[in-house]
């Protein structure tokens, strides 16, 4: 009987040789399918995960730190203040430079105390006037201002009964 060819060896003098990924396929099929198959799947689904990671990262941080760029979760408290304080010095001004509300505020009072000061004998009458009305103004401005943040926080307005 004759030697059956030899499917095994490199040489390639005596007979049919497989090519290497048959040969690797038939000396390890689990390892074949781990390596060819499964692993360009965990690959591509590596890739997958990462991008959702990284769009949750960009929807907490946005493009960048502060307020520049696209904003994030993370931004909201650094907008707001920025924005309290911008409002806070547009409401406030200053009364010595006759800006802001603080400035409309000392402008009336002193344009007051200089029509009370024409008044002779009734200067205090007119002065103790401009009092009432000023702390009168700015109850009824404090009470509105309490109002309105009452009714933009939720349940506030219950606790505080307005």
């Amino acid at each position: 009987m004759a030697a059956a060819p030899d499917t095994t060896s490199d040489s390639g003098s005596e007979g049919y040789t497989l090519p290497e990924t048959l040969r690797r396929f038939a000396s390890s099929p689990t390892g074949f399918i781990l390596g060819a198959i499964l692993s360009p799947l965990l690959r591509g689904l590596n890739n997958v995960v990462v991008t959702i990671l990284d769009l949750i990262t960009f929807v907490f941080q946005g493009s960048g730190p502060g307020l520049v760029g696209t904003l994030g979760l993370v931004d909201i408290p650094l907008f707001i203040g920025t924005e309290l304080v911008e409002a806070g010095a547009i409401i406030g001004g200053s009364s010595v430079e006759g800006t802001g509300l603080l400035g409309v505020v000392s402008t009336v009072i002193d344009a007051g105390a200089a029509f009370a000061s024409i008044g002779g004998p009734l200067a205090p009458v007119i002065l103790a006037g401009e009092v009432v009305v000023v702390a009168y103004v700015f109850a009824f401005v404090t009470e509105r201002i309490v109002l309105v943040i009452a009714d933009a926080v939720p349940g506030l307005a219950g606790i505080l009964g307005t």
